[in-house]
C-alpha cells in the first residue's frame, strides 16, 4: 500500500469514527428527559474528557500512517478509535431503545450485545502498543510469542463475553446477553477467571518489556521510550487526579481528568513515534515534575494556612474571611522563589543537561565582568558556547576597529 493510499483510508477512519461518537450523541439527546441506567455510567462534564481520549487515538494514529505506513502503531492506534466508537454507538443505541423509548428502534438487544465484547479488544490493543513501540516491532524474536499470547488471550475474551449466560453490563446495559450459553455458564464458568489472570498476565510482561526496551535503548530510542514513559505518567497522575476529585465528591471533574490522562497517551506516544520535537522530553519531563512539585506544596501550604488562622481567629468577627485573604497573599508571595528552588532541584536530577548549561553561562557572566582581554573572552565564550549548545563549528567574529 502507497504512502497516499495509507493516508486516505486512515483518515477516511478517523472521518468514520467522528460519526459514529455523532450518532451516539444524537441517541443521547434524544433520550435526553429519561432517566435511563447508562446515565450512571459517566456525567456530562466527564464524557468531555473520554471524547478527546476517543478522538486523539484515531488522529495520533492516521497522522503516523501518514508519515509512517508501515509501523503497527498507526494502524493500532487506528483500530482503538474505531472499537471506542462502535462500543459508544452500540451502548447508546442500545440504551435509547431498551430504556429511553422501549420498542422504537430494533435489535436493541444484540446491538447492545455488540458493546460487551469489545473492550477486550481494546485492553489487548494498548498492550501491543507497549510491546511494539516505537518501531512497530517486538524487541527481539524471543517477544514474538508474547504478541501471539496477547492474540490467544483477546480471542478467548471476546468469545467468553460474547456468550457468558449473564447481563451484558450490570451498571448501564442491565439486560441478558442473548447469545448467551447457559451450558458454558455451568461448565465452563471458570473461563472468566482465567481471561482475567491471562489479561494480567500479558498487560506486566507488555510492562516488562517496555522497560528491558528503554534500559538496552540509547540515542533516539532512549528519547522515544522517555515519551512513552511520560505517557504512563501523565494517565497515571490523571487516575491520582480522580481520585482525589472522588474523594472530594466531584466525580463529573474526576471522569473529565481521567479522560484528559487516556487522551495524553497517545499524544505522547504519536511524539515518539514520530520524532516531532523528540528532544525536548526532559524539558517536558522537568517542567511537569517541577509544575505538580510547585502546585502541590503551595496547595498544601494555602490549606494549613487556612486550618491554622481559622483555629487561632475563629471568635473574630469577620477571622474567616481575613485568614482566607491573608493565606492567599502569603501564597501568591511564596510562588516564584518555591518555583525557583523547585525548578532548580528537578533540573538537577531529571534535566541534568539544562542544569549544567545553566551554570556554565553563569560562570562565564563572572568571568565576563572581571575579564577586559578581547583574545580570553574569544576564548571563555568558545568554550561556553561548545559546553552548553555542543555545535558541530563555533567561530567568533569581530568587528573591525573592536580593539581600539
Amino acid at each position: 500500500m502507497s504512502t497516499r493510499t495509507a493516508s486516505i483510508l486512515a483518515w477516511s477512519i478517523v472521518a468514520a469514527t467522528v460519526v459514529l461518537h455523532g450518532a451516539s450523541g444524537v441517541f443521547v439527546f434524544l433520550g435526553r428527559h429519561v432517566t435511563t441506567p447508562a446515565d450512571k455510567d459517566i456525567s456530562s462534564f466527564g464524557a468531555i474528557g473520554f471524547f478527546l481520549a476517543f478522538l486523539a487515538f484515531p488522529v495520533v494514529g492516521a497522522a503516523i500512517v501518514s508519515r509512517r505506513p508501515g509501523n503497527a502503531i498507526g494502524w493500532l492506534f487506528l483500530f482503538i478509535g474505531v472499537d471506542f466508537a462502535v462500543s459508544d454507538v452500540a451502548s447508546r443505541y442500545a440504551d435509547y431503545a431498551l430504556f429511553a423509548d422501549p420498542g422504537s428502534l430494533p435489535g436493541g438487544v444484540w446491538i447492545g450485545w455488540l458493546s460487551g465484547w469489545l473492550d477486550p479488544v481494546v485492553f489487548a490493543s494498548i498492550m501491543l502498543v507497549l510491546l511494539l513501540f516505537p518501531d512497530g516491532s517486538p524487541p527481539s524474536r524471543r517477544w514474538r510469542s508474547v504478541v501471539w499470547f496477547v492474540g490467544g488471550v483477546v480471542v478467548l475474551g471476546v468469545f467468553w463475553n460474547a456468550l457468558k449466560p449473564e447481563q451484558i453490563f450490570t451498571d448501564s446495559l442491565p439486560v441478558e446477553n442473548p447469545a448467551g450459553v447457559q451450558w458454558l455458564g455451568d461448565n465452563l464458568a471458570f473461563l472468566d477467571t482465567v481471561v482475567f489472570v491471562g489479561f494480567a498476565a500479558g498487560a506486566i510482561v507488555s510492562v516488562v518489556a517496555a522497560v528491558l526496551r528503554y534500559r538496552r535503548s540509547q540515542g533516539i530510542e532512549r528519547d522515544q521510550m522517555k515519551w512513552l514513559a511520560y505517557a504512563a505518567l501523565l494517565l497515571f497522575a490523571g487516575f491520582l487526579g480522580a481520585i482525589v476529585f472522588s474523594l472530594a465528591a466531584l466525580a463529573p471533574l474526576a471522569d473529565f481528568v481521567i479522560g484528559l490522562g487516556f487522551a495524553a497517551v497517545p499524544v505522547a506516544v504519536g511524539i515518539g513515534v514520530l520524532r516531532y520535537r523528540l528532544y525536548e522530553i526532559d524539558r517536558v519531563i522537568s517542567r511537569t515534575l517541577s509544575f505538580a512539585l510547585v502546585t502541590a506544596a503551595l496547595g498544601a501550604a494555602y490549606v494549613g494556612l487556612v486550618l491554622l488562622g481559622q483555629s487561632l481567629f475563629s471568635s473574630v468577627a469577620g477571622g474567616g474571611g481575613l485568614v482566607v485573604a491573608v493565606s492567599t497573599l502569603v501564597v501568591a508571595a511564596l510562588f516564584l522563589p518555591v518555583r525557583s528552588r523547585v525548578q532548580t532541584f528537578v533540573d538537577r536530577r531529571f534535566n541534568r543537561h539544562r542544569y549544567d548549561a545553566q551554570k556554565t553561562l553563569e560562570a562565564f557572566g563572572a568571568r565576563l565582568r572581571e575579564q577586559v582581554d578581547l583574545g580570553t573572552l574569544s576564548g571563555d565564550l568558545r568554550t561556553a558556547v561548545d559546553e552548553t549548545m555542543q555545535p558541530a563549528h563555533v567561530s567568533v567574529w569581530l568587528r573591525p576597529g573592536a580593539r581600539g
